[in-house]
């Protein structure tokens, strides 16, 4: 019976200290936010991303009533509501925006 309270009282301890590491690298765990509000764990990680998200935001802010303007940063309206909206429904859809799909990537890659 001793060895079984000893047993049992040495996997509490051990597991208490486990759940106390883990909370205590939770807890010190730094972490860079964004302005749209994704989470990052390094500065660089978020340079990149502020970066790419500078450079595509008005992709993402189309506004239909906006004037008569055919291309936002190059890219077709069209396309664009493709990518944010519709998405591709075939392969026929898919090889007529190739180009501006490359260019996306392009700009994603760079």
């Amino acid at each position: 019976m001793d060895i079984t309270l000893i047993a049992i009282a040495i996997f509490v301890v051990v597991a208490i200290a486990f759940l106390a590491l883990f909370l205590f690298k939770s807890i010190n765990k730094k972490s860079f936010t964004a302005e749209d509000g994704s989470v990052f764990d390094n500065q660089s990680d978020l340079d990149l991303y502020q970066n790419l998200y500078d450079k595509t935001k008005p992709i993402f802010c189309i506004d239909n009533d906006k004037g008569n303007a055919q291309q936002i940063l190059g890219f077709e309206k069209t396309f664009l509501s493709r990518v944010t909206a519709e998405g591709f429904p075939d392969l026929q859809t898919l090889i007529k925006y190739r180009k501006q799909i490359k260019y996306l990537s392009d700009l994603i890659n760079t």
